[in-house]
Formats: structure tokens, C-alpha cells, sequence
């Protein structure tokens, strides 16, 4: 299954060192477009992160140049426009994101819909991580990386979880 994703999600999974799941998660391609690149490499990101996203996109993702991207709504961004453009032109089932508004457009579009939080999930249902890791990796999102989450939402994915 080809994904195409945002760039929230590659930014949290790089940050636990979680890229690789999304590879051996999702058989098809992985595709970015290059407005998605353009906001994970921003100036000031830590260098580290920078040479894992870098090779991660290098070696894992078809990168997409999208010209004239639909406009889905104005309230989401180029980027995010570039995502749902993506999936539409390349008939991509689903669409990698943790952002709201895009994920609710992506869902009215009838695109399936994933975000960090899921692909935690499938990780551990899918045997590549045990629960325990995936709570653990979590909880680190959360209070070391700035991850955000209603409590709500953090019970469900420790009860799926464990």
C-alpha cells in the first residue's frame, strides 16, 4: 500500500528513531512532495535529525514535485494542499498525517487516514514493536518531543496498547 504523508509524522518518528517502521509498515511507495521536504528541513533543525530525515527521504521516499496543487481548502497550507494533490494524482489510499483539519479533508476525500499515534499502533499489533514499546515511545513523544495529545486520545492508545 502506497502512503503519501505530511510532515509531522516523519518529524515525531525520526525524533524516537521510528522511521524504519513506516517501510516495513507500508509495502508501497512512500511518497513526499517536495513542499513537505521544504518544511522538514527548515532552518534551525537539530543537525542529527536533519542527516536522519535527509537519508530517510534519500533512500525510503519518492519525493513528488506537485505543480499546480489543488486547492482543498484555504485554511490548510501549500504543504498540506501538496499531501491531498498527491493522493488524489497518484490514487494513494492513505494518507500519513497527525494534523486535524487535514486529516478531516483527507476523510471527506475518501482517502484512509493514519498518524503517528497509528503507526505506533499497527507497529505493535503488526509484531515489529511490543506494546510496551510503543507506550514507552509514546510517552517519550510526549514528554520529551512536544507530541500533543488529549488524554482522551492517550487512554485509548495505552489500552489499545497494552
Amino acid at each position: 500500500m502506497s502512503i503519501v504523508s505530511d510532515a509531522a509524522p516523519l518529524i515525531f518518528l525520526s525524533k524516537v528513531k521510528q522511521l524504519p517502521l513506516l517501510a516495513r509498515l507500508f509495502k508501497g511507495r512512500i511518497y513526499v512532495p517536495l513542499a513537505v521536504k521544504k518544511e522538514l528541513l527548515a532552518p534551525g533543525i537539530p543537525p542529527d535529525e536533519e542527516r536522519t530525515l535527509q537519508a530517510f527521504l534519500a533512500e525510503q521516499c519518492h519525493l513528488v514535485t506537485v505543480r499546480k496543487p489543488m486547492v482543498f481548502a484555504n485554511a490548510l497550507s501549500l504543504a498540506d494542499n501538496c499531501v491531498l494533490t498527491v493522493a488524489r494524482r497518484r490514487r494513494v489510499s492513505l494518507v500519513l498525517s497527525d494534523d486535524r483539519l487535514l486529516r478531516k479533508i483527507a476523510l471527506i476525500e475518501g482517502f484512509g487516514v493514519v498518524g503517528t499515534i497509528g503507526v505506533l499502533i499497527k507497529a505493535a499489533k503488526g509484531g515489529l514493536l511490543t506494546g510496551g514499546q510503543a507506550i514507552s515511545t509514546l510517552d517519550e513523544l510526549v514528554q520529551k518531543h512536544g507530541f500533543r495529545i488529549s488524554t482522551a486520545v492517550y487512554s485509548r492508545a495505552r489500552s489499545v496498547l497494552l
